[in-house]
């Protein structure tokens, strides 16, 4: 037996539908913008490296607008959106490390931060326990992700006589950036301590 026509087109669709509609794509684009913009910045092409990062960080506004637009906002959008932070983060710091711009404690402070929160985030999520988005952060994920392009701008030739004034930026960025970081994760620990307490 088939079910009734406004059955089905209430029916929701599955990953794969999912992920081919628009704003999904766009968030999957932005994860390949990443990697070309890192490609390019370990190739010498620092300019072209920004001018792909750019793309890729107005991609992150868009996708958010277009889902809304469309009606098309959806947990699975929620999980890219996530991902493609962390691709983001991730990338510009190891790059930035094998570049030479900071120590390597910097990338496995940040790593570690993430992957504790994402351990919370995984018990969090498998006992029902809302586990959402703090203003640090959001503020964290805009911090570090200005200061991936003022660090691959400084390697620019033509920022030459400012390059310093760069290089400092960057550096308070990254402080400001992991500072925020482990005080959302903060945040984020005392939930998960309190809910894991109240389960025992």
């Amino acid at each position: 037996m088939t079910a009734p026509p406004e059955a089905a087109a209430h029916r929701r669709p599955g990953l794969a539908g999912e992920l081919v509609r628009a704003p999904n794509l766009l968030s999957l684009s932005r994860i390949a913008l990443i990697y070309l913009a890192g490609g390019l910045m370990l190739g010498g092409q620092a300019l072209a490296a920004v001018a792909v990062g750019v793309a890729a960080g107005v991609s992150d506004y868009l996708d958010g607008w277009l889902a809304r637009r469309l009606g098309q906002t959806s947990e699975l959008g929620a999980i890219l959106d996530r991902l493609c932070d962390l691709v983001f983060e991730s990338t510009w710091l190891l790059v930035a490390v094998v570049m030479g711009d900071f120590s390597p404690i910097v990338l496995l402070a940040y790593l570690l931060r993430e992957f504790v929160v994402l351990s919370a985030r995984m018990w969090c999520s498998a006992h029902g326990v809302a586990l959402g988005s703090t203003l640090a952060g959001k503020l964290k994920s805009n911090v570090l992700g200005y200061t991936a392009f003022v660090v691959y701008l400084a390697h620019a030739r033509v920022v030459e006589p400012v390059r310093p004034l760069l290089q400092i930026l960057g550096t308070i960025g990254i402080v400001g950036g992991l500072a925020l970081s482990y005080w959302s994760a903060y945040d984020y620990l005392k939930t998960f301590a309190r809910a894991y307490r109240e389960r025992r």
